[in-house]
């Protein structure tokens, strides 16, 4: 069987919201040269660019964005799952972002990405300072899987879970990166699906990938060290080292 790989980008592949390292880039451009593979993330294509080098993205079969919800194919947009966030939920969203204790507030909180929205208390445009802080609290206080819980709770119609280092990433029910394992299988059948990701676990953006692959026969999932760790592309580095000398 063919080995078809499935990546994460935030702390799979480049730390969060930070460009790959150029040591990794070097390893990972030799290595995509003789595999197959597609590349998943939360973030939206303007994003990725700033992350991932676009001659990386050319040699991938496709890129999922916006946790699924988009396919980029030869950079041409496949499809798009339109998602239209509801007044309530906008409200709820700016009640959370008023009644944190967190002090900073730095600007795009809620994000529309068409297909998805993406929340964050301190806010997208929050200093590399500022993030490191905020997970940092976040880890302690859990105020973003605390809001999570209170949206599926609430909204039986929505999906939310934690990404990256900041943020929310909010889907209509079901529209998450689950749906990436049998868009892939259109393109490759009947083969072994490796998937690498750095929030595998229940509540992370890569769970609901993560727990279909691990339902499923002939494929594979891998964690990529702790979640949203500035190093876990590290991690992946030896897992496909390991994989590669099976």
């Amino acid at each position: 069987m063919k080995k078809i790989y499935i990546f994460d980008m935030d702390g799979t592949l480049t730390p969060s919201r930070r460009s790959m390292t150029k040591d990794f880039e070097e390893f990972f451009r030799v290595w995509a040269d003789s595999h197959t593979f597609f590349l998943v993330s939360g973030s939206n294509l303007e994003k990725i660019k700033e992350q991932v080098p676009e001659y990386i993205l050319d040699l991938s079969e496709g890129v999922f964005t916006c946790g699924g919800n988009q396919l980029w194919l030869e950079g041409k947009l496949s499809y798009n799952h339109e998602f239209k966030p509801q007044k309530d939920l906008l409200d709820f969203l700016k009640l959370k972002l008023q009644d944190s204790p967190y002090p900073v507030r730095a600007g795009n909180h809620i994000e529309d990405r068409g297909s998805m929205l993406n929340f964050s208390v301190v806010g997208r445009d929050c200093t590399l300072e500022d993030r490191l802080k905020y997970f940092e609290y976040d880890c302690e206080a859990r105020e973003r899987e605390n809001i999570s819980n209170e949206i599926c709770s609430t909204w039986k119609n929505l999906d939310a879970v934690i990404g990256g280092q900041i943020s929310i990433d909010i889907t209509s029910k079901g529209m998450n990166k689950s749906q990436v394992l049998s868009e892939v299988k259109k393109f490759f059948s009947n083969e072994k699906y490796i998937f690498i990701g750095d929030r595998t676990m229940k509540g992370g953006n890569d769970y609901p990938l993560a727990k279909i692959m691990n339902e499923t026969d002939n494929c594979f999932v891998y964690q990529a060290g702790k979640p949203s760790a500035e190093d876990g592309y590290l991690d992946t580095k030896k897992i496909l080292e390991k994989l590669d000398n099976e």
